[in-house]
C-alpha cells in the first residue's frame, strides 16, 4: 500500500522528477480513478511559490492541462491532474527526430490554440518549451496536445512579484526582451512557439543561427516561423489567433502524411510504465480491512471487494403449501364449548318463536 495524502491520494510510483516537484501516478480513491500527482516538500520556497501560482492560473481548454485539486499533509503539498500518457513533444523528437511538416503544422496548431485561451485569460505563460508540450498516448492517429506548466505564468496586468533583474523561463526560449526583463507580454509566448516550431522541423535543441539551413518545409511554414522569432515583438504576428489561422490556412493543414516519409510513421507511443502487481486497471486489487479501512470502496463495481460487511439475514422458512397458496381460506380452531352454546341459543330462539 503506498502513502495516502490528505485521504484520498494514494501515491503509487514516479513518473517524473524535476525542479518543480515529482510526479506519481496516484490513485484518487474519491473518483476512482488514475491521476497524476505533483508532490513538493513545503521547505523548497521558491518551489512553492511556483507550485501555488500554478495551482491558481486554472485556464480551462482543451488543449491545456490545467490542475484539477490539490491538498496538503504534514511536509507535501499535491496538486493532480489528468494522467496524460503520451510524453511530450520532447518525447517526441527524442523517439523521431525531425518531424514531418504536417505534424509540425498540427502540434503548432494546437499550441496556439491553447495560447488564445491563456492570452483571452490576461495570462502570458512564459514558459513554453517541448517538454511543457504534453501528449495522450495516440499512436498514428491525430496527435492530441496540452501546453501545461503554469508556474511561471503572469498576468499582464499584475505587479511585479520578482526582483527587476529576475528572468523566468528556459533559456533558448526566452524572446530578447524577457531577457531583458520585460513585462509579460502575449508576443513573448509567440516567440518561443517560434523556438519549439524550427525545433520541431530541425529535430535538435534550440539552434543558435535561426536560418532556414537544413530545414525541409514550405515557404509559407518557413516564413511565419522567421516572423515569429523576430528580435523586435512588433514584428512579429500579433496574436497567438492569427498564428493559429495562418497555420490552418497552410496546404499542409490537416494532413499528417504531409511532407511525411511512409517508411518511418510519426506515432505517439505510451511512455507511463506498467501498473505494480498489485493494481488493476479499475484500481488496487482486493485488500484487507485492516490494511486499508478509511477508503475501502462501496459501490456495485464488479472488481470491488466489499468490506466489513454485515452478515446477511437467514431466510424465512416457507409456509405449509396450502397456506402458502390458499392463505385466506385457513381459519382457527373453534373450541367445543362456544359450539354447544350456539346450538342452543338457536334451539331457543326457535322455540320463543313458536310459543309467540
Amino acid at each position: 500500500m503506498g502513502d495516502i495524502v490528505g485521504g484520498r491520494f494514494e501515491l503509487i510510483d514516479v513518473l517524473d522528477g524535476g525542479g518543480s516537484g515529482t510526479v506519481w501516478r496516484a490513485w484518487d480513491h474519491r473518483d476512482r480513478t488514475y491521476v497524476a500527482a505533483k508532490v513538493l516538500r513545503t521547505g523548497d520556497s521558491d518551489s512553492l511559490i511556483r507550485f501555488i501560482r500554478e495551482a491558481k492560473r486554472v485556464v480551462q481548454h482543451p488543449h491545456t492541462l490545467a490542475p484539477r485539486n490539490w491538498t496538503g499533509e504534514d511536509d507535501r503539498v499535491l496538486f493532480t491532474m489528468e494522467l496524460v500518457r503520451g510524453g511530450s513533444v520532447a518525447t517526441l523528437l527524442g523517439d523521431f527526430g525531425a518531424l514531418p511538416e504536417g505534424w509540425v503544422i498540427e502540434l503548432a496548431g494546437q499550441a496556439a490554440d491553447a495560447l488564445v485561451a491563456v492570452h483571452a485569460a490576461g495570462f502570458a505563460h512564459r514558459d513554453v518549451k517541448p517538454s511543457n508540450l504534453l501528449l495522450d498516448a495516440t499512436g498514428r492517429e491525430r496527435p492530441r496536445l496540452r501546453l501545461g506548466d503554469f508556474g511561471t505564468a503572469a498576468a499582464f496586468d499584475a505587479p511585479r512579484l520578482t526582483m527587476a533583474n529576475a528572468v523566468l523561463g528556459t533559456p533558448g526560449y526566452l524572446s530578447p526582451e524577457a531577457y531583458r526583463g520585460a513585462d509579460p507580454a502575449p508576443a513573448q509566448d509567440l516567440f518561443a512557439l517560434g523556438v519549439v516550431m524550427r525545433q520541431m522541423l530541425a529535430g535538435n535543441a534550440p539552434p543558435e543561427s535561426r536560418g532556414r539551413d537544413g530545414l525541409v518545409a514550405s515557404d509559407e511554414l518557413l516564413t511565419l516561423v522567421d516572423e515569429m522569432l523576430a528580435d523586435d515583438p512588433t514584428a512579429r504576428p500579433g496574436s497567438a489567433y492569427e498564428v493559429l489561422n495562418r497555420l490552418q490556412d497552410l496546404s499542409g493543414a490537416g494532413s499528417l502524411e504531409h511532407g511525411a516519409d511512409p517508411t518511418d510513421p510519426v506515432e505517439v507511443f505510451d511512455h507511463v510504465p506498467p501498473l505494480p502487481a498489485e493494481w488493476g486497471e479499475t484500481g488496487p486489487f482486493a485488500r484487507s480491512a485492516s490494511a486499508h479501512p478509511a477508503t475501502s470502496p462501496t459501490h456495485n463495481d464488479p472488481d470491488t471487494v466489499v468490506l466489513n460487511r454485515e452478515p446477511e439475514p437467514e431466510p424465512t422458512p416457507a409456509l405449509p403449501k396450502l397456506v402458502q397458496e390458499h392463505p385466506t381460506r385457513s381459519r382457527p380452531d373453534v373450541p367445543i364449548a362456544a359450539w354447544l352454546l350456539l346450538i342452543a341459543g338457536i334451539v331457543l330462539l326457535a322455540l320463543a318463536i313458536a310459543l309467540a
